[in-house]
């Protein structure tokens, strides 16, 4: 058990905001390992404050004082008060203007480590989405139609078992699909199918499933799913050629797509040639020849391979 006192609070917990109006009283952080961080948050009555936490989740419970707190994207005014609380589980920009002296309890998730400042963009700095894990009911989740990896049944009767006798050790990788308002699964898929499947992992979870939330658009989701399975050296040709047409067509070029998703370019050549992909490069300018701008966005062994390509041509 741990005791923490806000009135003897080290220097290092007390975080003056250097534009003025409020101050930040750590009392849990990061060091703390709780898996999240609380501060108390003393707004001072002035000009409106903008926040707009793009890596970390936030729950704030007004203890004292009043204050307007507005949605940027709905434009909601919401008066807070004690008593209040508001949750920013959509990464919510906002803006948050005292009345009168407004004292905040806030959580984090994941939590700050205790000296984070607000940067030009109003958030705190950038954390690996696997520090911020969120239970989310299964029917709310939805698999996608591009994984190109494929698991065989004793292996699936395996994770079944795995799953029920250690639990979940991993979280399933989501993106939000807005217009649907359901979390499509990037990678995880047989993790996230074990539950929806197996009734007694379904029942003793709640029914609920352990995620990270990437922000990406589709190619980059894409992108995504290929490397983590290329990652664990599992992955179906003939659905990866898909995606690597799906990506042709999106207008993604050789160092793109050598870059995004770990092929190196004799894989990509390989790859047009035994699935009948070259047909899609008529009329683009896409070839086995590289520039330097391209190889320059390549990592290192994937750059020295282009080069010798660019060498031999």
């Amino acid at each position: 058990m741990k005791i923490v006192n806000a009135a003897q609070l080290p220097s290092d917990r007390i975080v003056q905001c250097p534009r003025g109006g409020f101050t930040s009283h750590r009392l849990v952080t990061e060091d703390d390992g709780m898996g999240y961080s609380m501060t108390k948050t003393m707004v001072h009555p002035g000009k409106p404050h903008r926040w707009h936490y793009r890596h970390h989740l936030e729950t704030c419970y007004c203890i004292s004082g009043k204050g307007l707190l507005v949605n940027e994207v709905t434009q909601e005014i919401v008066a807070i008060a004690p008593d209040v609380t508001y949750v920013l589980d959509r990464h919510d920009a906002h803006t948050f203007e005292a009345i009168e002296p407004t004292v905040l309890i806030c959580v984090f998730n994941p939590p700050l480590k205790g000296d984070e400042l607000h940067d030009e963009n109003d958030s705190y700095p950038w954390r690996s989405p696997v520090y911020s894990v969120r239970s989310i009911p299964i029917e709310k989740v939805t698999a996608n139609d591009y994984n190109p990896n494929s698991v065989a049944p004793p292996e699936m009767a395996l994770l079944e078992t795995s799953i029920w006798e250690d639990g979940y050790t991993q979280p399933v990788v989501v993106v939000h699909d807005q217009e649907r308002d359901l979390y499509v699964v990037v990678d995880g898929f047989h993790r996230y199918l074990t539950l929806k499947n197996s009734q007694r992992i379904r029942e003793r979870e709640g029914g609920r499933l352990p995620v990270v939330v990437l922000r990406k658009e589709l190619h980059d989701r894409m992108a995504s799913t290929i490397r983590h399975n290329r990652a664990r050296g599992s992955h179906n040709i003939e659905l990866m050629s898909v995606i690597v047409a799906e990506l042709i067509e999106m207008g993604k070029g050789d160092a793109w797509i050598c870059k995004h998703i770990g092929m190196s370019p004799d894989e990509l050549l390989r790859l047009k040639q035994v699935t009948g992909l070259a047909s899609l490069f008529l009329g683009k300018d896409f070839s086995r020849a590289w520039d330097v701008e391209q190889i320059e966005d390549l990592s290192e062994d994937l750059a020295n391979e282009a080069e010798e390509d660019l060498v031999a041509n």
